[in-house]
């Protein structure tokens, strides 16, 4: 519905669809296979070397958990990188001899169906084998309704080396009960000093959630912020990707994908990744700068497609719909470095950047963008970063196909 003042959005008129276009003779599969596994955008890192930049917080999380026997929390923006850095962490606790469950949460589950779905996994070798009938009554006899309490019993029949259960995705939790009855759960297992640790993975206000019931919970807990990366690890990680399909990146061509990432580990793969697959289809062995261009351009076009509101927005402050556009990307950087809705992390946030006041037109972005807490910031946590590659674009165009074509 349009409010008063609103324009109607403009029509744009569309070309009839031309047919995919096929992938070019010169263009071998294998290089392209080689350039999407190389940056491997849609997935977690398969591995510890291929984690850049978070040495420290894998050093943090297994001196807290494992060694101090804390439970972990580990938060900060999309595609920061959290379930990449626990998934390394789970590989270095797993040549430990500590087992690791995985699973992922979803708003509505109930806790004891969510606890349920852990218990089922852990290996009976963990329990006394004089008891491993009994634990296995217990767990099946587990039901929706089951309490912290009950769940601190089942788990209090391990004997047989460390637990680690990762709960990833616990910012889609919204129910405050819920959130109350996991900080229980994790206060009984510290108190009755059991062998099983939790590692909760989610937004920056993770931490407030569980300690708000049981404030005491702080000694308990190992925080872990994946901040944004520094340049020099940007850098590093987009050279690992291209050396592993033999390509190479030129310094300007970096250059420009590090200042529209951010930081952000997600978005240098994913702009890296448009700028390689130009290299390619030019023949080039270099990614150079007009290939990273073209790739910001393709990038913000896919994206688009599953954002197409927030997109038209960002494509109207381009136009100027909103004022000077340059106010308004120059706020979408400050966002990107410090996406946060706590305190938590305050000594990188805004470090080194221009602080102020949100543009007075913030209120007009909405619901693009949005106050949250006091804090101004996207709807999509990954949305700032694709104005800036917007921002980089000399003309910015009206919807179209493209990327999929060179796939």
């Amino acid at each position: 519905m349009l409010r008063d003042g609103d324009r109607e959005p403009e029509h744009r008129a569309y070309e009839a669809m031309m047919p995919l276009l096929s992938i070019p003779r010169h263009l071998d599969t294998t290089a392209l296979d080689q350039v999407y596994m190389a940056f491997d955008v849609s997935q977690p890192v398969g591995q510890p070397e291929d984690l850049r930049g978070r040495d420290q917080e894998v050093k943090g999380l297994l001196s807290g958990v494992l060694h101090r026997r804390n439970h972990g929390i580990v938060s900060g923006p999309r595609g920061s990188g959290k379930t990449s850095l626990v998934r390394v962490f789970g590989q270095y606790a797993d040549r430990e001899g500590v087992v690791v469950l995985y699973s992922a949460c979803d708003d509505g589950t109930s806790f004891g169906e969510l606890i349920r779905s852990y218990l089922e996994q852990i290996p009976p070798a963990m329990v006394d084998p004089s008891m491993v009938e009994l634990f296995e009554q217990r767990v099946i006899s587990f039901g929706a309704d089951s309490s912290p309490y009950q769940a601190t019993g089942v788990l209090s029949m391990l004997k047989y080396s460390q637990l680690v259960v990762v709960l990833d995705e616990f910012d889609r939790i919204t129910d405050p009960e819920m959130h109350d009855k996991i900080s229980s759960l994790l206060k009984l297992v510290s108190d009755a000093r059991l062998p099983v640790r939790f590692v909760l993975v989610g937004g920056n206000s993770a931490f407030a959630d569980i300690v708000r019931a049981h404030p005491s919970m702080m000694r308990h807990i190992t925080r872990v912020s994946t901040a944004p990366l520094s340049g020099e690890a940007i850098d590093d990680l987009l050279d690992s990707c291209a050396e592993r399909c033999n390509l190479a990146f030129s310094d300007s061509s970096r250059e420009l994908i590090r200042e529209v990432a951010c930081g952000s580990p997600y978005h240098a793969r994913l702009f890296g990744m448009h700028g390689a697959l130009n290299a390619l289809a030019a023949s080039s062995n270099a990614i150079e700068l007009e290939h990273v261009e073209s790739g910001l351009d393709e990038a913000f076009e896919e994206w688009s497609m599953l954002n197409p509101e927030d997109a038209q927005v960002f494509r109207d402050i381009m136009q100027g719909r909103f004022g000077a556009a340059g106010t308004l990307t120059e706020f979408a950087r400050r966002v990107a470095w410090h996406n946060a809705d706590d305190d938590f992390a305050r000594d990188w946030k805004l470090q080194g950047r221009p602080s102020g006041e949100p543009p007075a037109v913030i209120a007009d972005l909405a619901p693009t963008v949005q106050m949250i807490d006091g804090h101004a910031t996207f709807r999509d946590a990954t949305a700032p970063q694709f104005l800036l590659a917007l921002s980089q674009v000399r003309q910015p165009s009206a919807p179209r196909l493209t990327g999929g074509a060179r796939a």
